[in-house]
């Protein structure tokens, strides 16, 4: 009995040191922000299958889905970027204009959270499903409606980590794999529906144990 608990205390131990150590390579590789959607995309694929799963090594797994999907993923983040930017950039000016008063400010601000709402959706897509730019971004926002409970939601945990970092800068190294954790036990039950879907086997087989 005590080596059993003793064995469960060192799993969950080193569990949440490979959560923490995967939310750093995300950091990492995100510095230079252009990258960040490659490394959003592998930071959800080492999540799922090293933690979540069990399988593989955490750097092997990170780094080879950074590669892997690095070019899908980096259009679909520079697209966000841009929108962001012009959705920014227009919010801003009609709280100039209207000195923030008015219905149109806040229309402009529930704007800004609609790329939030799909965030999550896509780069988890990538890490697993091969698809054009345009498809995943379709299917993505075709999945947040479906499921906009769920997309509700993480957006609104990740409005939450991002308060946390905000008002707690020096222990924001340690959120990312956390946040990506959370957000995952809110997609995997949706990704493992349309795997179980598909005529053919999956071609990573721990994806749906």
């Amino acid at each position: 009995m005590k080596e059993t608990k003793k064995s469960r205390l060192i799993a969950a131990v080193t569990a949440v040191i490979d959560v923490i150590a995967a939310g750093l390579l995300w950091l990492l590789c995100s510095l230079p922000l252009v990258t960040l959607g490659a490394a959003t995309t592998a930071l959800y694929y080492t999540v799922v299958k090293c933690i979540r799963h069990e399988r593989g090594s955490l750097m092997g797994s990170f780094f080879a889905a950074f590669r892997r999907e690095f070019k899908i993923s980096t259009l679909l983040w520079l697209i966000f970027l841009g929108v962001l930017l012009v959705l920014g950039a227009d919010a801003w000016a009609i709280r100039l204009m209207t000195q923030d008063s008015g219905v149109f400010p806040i229309f402009s601000r529930i704007l800004l959270l609609l790329p939030l709402m799909l965030f999550p959706w896509v780069f988890a897509f990538v890490s697993r499903f091969s698809n054009t730019v345009g498809g995943t971004l379709k299917y993505c926002a075709y999945l947040a409606m479906r499921h906009i409970g769920l997309t509700l939601a993480m957006a609104a945990e990740l409005i939450a980590f991002g308060l946390v970092v905000y008002l707690m800068p020096q222990i924001a190294p340690l959120l990312p794999g956390v946040a990506c954790l959370l957000l995952s036990l809110h997609i995997e039950p949706v990704f493992k529906a349309i795997t179980a879907e598909m005529e053919t086997q999956a071609e990573d087989d721990w994806y749906n144990e």
